[in-house]
């Protein structure tokens, strides 16, 4: 790299411009300015711009600093023979093409000779021999004295799905060079199944089920049965779970997971486990009446006591390992031995997932920050160390996530015998929190000193930051997207619909600064293509359909982009509305989407008509000001109104005089008119169907003001599954989804 000096130039003399601090930030994708959600232009201060430089890995103090850099990326794209990631569309039917820099000095193109070694994911290698005087010439430029150029690269022959390791030699005259990159042979779209059939599922909060037969907090057996009776009664195609991720310690939101790739425990039915049912000393446990009152305690609770369920799961887990390691893994049976395979098979963020729950322990649940400084590295010799000193101790989390899978596994097939077409549909969150796992697993491709969120709108003024951490977009394609591959595969095994949460993120991220608030944030754009091929592949690999949810700011052009890569739009009936406040009618909703009436951090429909969200905010201290309230109020009241006139217009009768509450009659017609829609899938919020007032979360609320994520449902299992009213409900859900849809997309039954 060339020295800088006050008239820095390029190897040929010419004189380099001087580039300022925008100038750079927007080369490697930061947004210097950007519109909130009130039509407002905020412009990025040069200190924050410095602080998402850093975040991004540039090396940012000083103006000196920032040509230096500049010079330093512009080398590079000499300097680097390949980019690290190459794409190709199979179905375009045109050959893999792609351009190389070479540093060629006095050689003539055509005397190069390239060599192109293919590797795909089973090791099977393809070669390919081109000359030099068969690929374009399309720039050439002089750096250091040295004459480069950009050649472009065709090569025949058919590459199916998949990725694929490139090792390029090529011979200069007398030099040799070898580089190295990565290719994504991926689809255009995501998996979407043929033919126009609309489809529709119910949405679960899972540990809000209240049931006699689970610990106290909603489990698989809960979740089995409600598939069972989805699938064979009620004729429903999928089941909507909130994200099943492992929990950051001392949090509740599974929007702030510490790792997206494993699961949470709580969610086992420890009595189905084999360990379980062969243990008599186990049983006997189970069976006494302390053991029985504690399960009691848990399941009557009005929430969900995670710390109480947690204590009493976990130390379960430990007996069952105990009988496992005894009866099986030490013998070898055959269930020791299926163990074994699934631990030496696994890929290495289960690994490095366990090792973070040992050391957890191991540091008395302190912060990963707050360990000693040989342990903040995943990979580094001490770690390694413990790794070897704690192997029982990196079995038994094994063992914890190898029960996950097999039940999980068991939902697979239970989905596919109860005529559950689209089996489960599993939740993305946008991010991972800096106290958990991930983060330390994955911390060098990560961006540092930043978190993400969003703008301000008129929900926020002052913009959110989720806290959350998310991926240096440069680091992550230099990686070759190992870990965004990684996360998406793992969750798409298990389920036919994953739901991407805060889809904008795909196309750029708010990064906010640690501990500023959404003011002080900026957007960082992402190589979007290469994010939607890994996501399309993925998802035709699994024949997974992706719901990209592209609520608050999202310009018509990503929506545009969202839709030519197959993913469903998310659309909600609160937020479906003309410039006027109407409410759109049915043929007004688009095919490739999902539509659904509410959300989890969105009022039930109970609550939204009686106003109990505006009745929390108030009890949470969410209103600055007195007439912010009052202004809620007055627009909730023409709310019911432009509602209540959408379903007359669509044909429904309803009572003249709006009611003060809507009963599950009338809850029935607003879905009743959202089934109408073209809309692919329609998901029905269990809160809805069952007419409970409260929603799951309360976004800005402490915990001591809303009991966000820890809200039971007002009704057991066994009591609202079998209920008549409820099978007449998805009779007419299902009449209305079967119902023919013209090219117009006119609705006829």
């Amino acid at each position: 790299m060339q020295s800088i000096d006050s008239n820095p130039t390029v190897g040929d003399g010419r004189v380099i411009s001087a580039h300022n601090l925008r100038e750079l930030a927007e080369f490697v994708g930061v947004e210097c300015e950007y519109v909130d959600g009130r039509g407002h232009v905020h412009h990025a201060t040069d200190d924050v711009l410095r602080t998402t430089l850093r975040a991004m890995g540039l090396h940012i103090q000083s103006d000196f600093d920032v040509q230096r850099e500049w010079n330093r990326i512009q080398e590079e794209k000499w300097a680097n023979i390949v980019e690290p990631v190459l794409l190709h569309y199979p179905e375009a039917k045109i050959p893999l093409s792609f351009s190389i820099a070479l540093p060629i000095a006095d050689c003539l193109l055509e005397t190069i000779i390239l060599e192109c070694q293919w590797k795909d994911e089973q090791g099977k290698i393809r070669l390919s021999k081109l000359k030099g005087s068969s690929c374009p010439l399309l720039e050439e430029t002089t750096l250091q004295g040295t004459r480069y150029a950009r050649i472009q690269v065709s090569l025949p022959g058919r590459f199916y799905l998949g990725y694929y390791t490139l090792k390029l030699t090529i011979k200069l005259g007398s030099r040799v060079l070898e580089a190295h990159s990565f290719l994504i042979v991926a689809p255009k779209r995501c998996y979407l199944p043929s033919g126009s059939r609309r489809e529709w599922g119910i949405g679960v909060q899972l540990y809000g089920i209240r049931s006699q037969d689970n610990w106290g907090i909603g489990d698989f057996r809960d979740l089995e049965r409600i598939m069972k009776t989805a699938g064979q009664t009620w004729k429903a195609a999928t089941i909507g779970l909130q994200p099943l991720h492992s929990l950051t310690s001392g949090l509740r939101s599974p929007y702030s997971p510490s790792s997206r790739l494993c699961w949470n425990p709580l969610y086992l039915n420890l009595e189905q486990v084999a360990e379980f049912r062969v243990s008599s000393k186990l049983q006997a446990k189970f069976r006494t009446k302390k053991f029985q009152a504690v399960l009691q305690a848990l399941r009557s609770s009005q929430f969900v006591d995670y710390d109480a369920v947690e204590s009493l799961k976990m130390s379960v887990l430990e007996d069952l390992y105990r009988v496992f390691n005894r009866k099986h893994l030490l013998p070898r049976t055959t269930r020791g031995r299926m163990f074994l395979r699934f631990v030496q098979q696994s890929p290495d963020y289960f690994k490095r997932f366990c090792l973070f729950q040992a050391l957890s322990e191991q540091f008395q649940g302190k912060v990963w920050r707050e360990w000693p400084a040989d342990y903040h590295d995943s990979r580094s010799l001490a770690v390694e160390r413990f790794q070897k000193a704690h192997a029982d101790r990196l079995n038994f989390f094994y063992y914890v996530q190898w029960l996950c899978e097999l039940q999980l596994m068991k939902l697979d097939r239970v989905g596919e015998t109860a005529s559950l077409r689209l089996g489960l549909y599993h939740d993305l969150p946008v991010g991972i929190h800096p106290d958990g796992a991930d983060a330390w697993a994955f911390q060098e491709q990560l961006a540092t000193d930043v978190t993400i969120g969003a703008p301000p709108d008129t929900f926020n003024l002052n913009g959110q930051n989720w806290g959350l951490l998310t991926p240096n977009p440069r680091v992550l394609r230099q990686r070759q997207y190992e870990f965004f591959r990684q996360t998406i595969s793992q969750n798409m095994k298990h389920g036919g619909v994953l739901r991407i949460d805060h889809a904008l993120g795909l196309f750029r991220m708010f990064w906010v600064p640690f501990e500023k608030n959404g003011q002080d944030g900026l957007y960082v754009k992402t190589y979007v293509d290469e994010i939607l091929a890994v996501l399309a592949l993925e998802s035709v690999r699994h024949r997974v359909i992706v719901v990209g949810e592209d609520l608050g700011t999202v310009t018509p052009s990503i929506q545009r982009k969202l839709a030519d890569a197959g993913l469903l739009s998310y659309r909600l009936l609160f937020f479906e509305r003309e410039s006027g406040g109407s409410f759109h009618l049915p043929h007004q909703f688009p095919g490739q989407a999902l539509v659904s009436a509410t959300t989890h951090d969105l009022p039930t429909l109970k609550g939204y008509w009686e106003g109990r969200d505006i009745q929390v905010k108030q009890v949470a201290n969410l209103y600055p000001l007195s007439e912010d309230k009052t202004r809620d109020e007055e627009t909730r009241t023409e709310d019911r109104r432009q509602l209540w006139e959408a379903l007359r217009q669509a044909g429904f009768v309803v009572p003249e005089l709006m009611p003060a509450r809507l009963s599950l009659e009338l809850i029935e017609k607003i879905y009743q008119f959202l089934a109408r829609t073209p809309s692919r899938l329609l998901m029905v919020q269990l809160e809805d169907l069952l007419g409970e007032l409260n929603t799951p979360n309360l976004p800005g609320a402490s915990d001591s003001a809303y009991p966000s994520w820890r809200m039971k449902l007002s009704r057991p299992l066994s009591l609202w599954l079998k209920e008549p009213a409820h099978r007449g409900f998805s009779r007419k859900i299902s009449q209305e989804r079967r119902a023919r849809c013209d090219p117009a997309f006119t609705c006829v039954r």
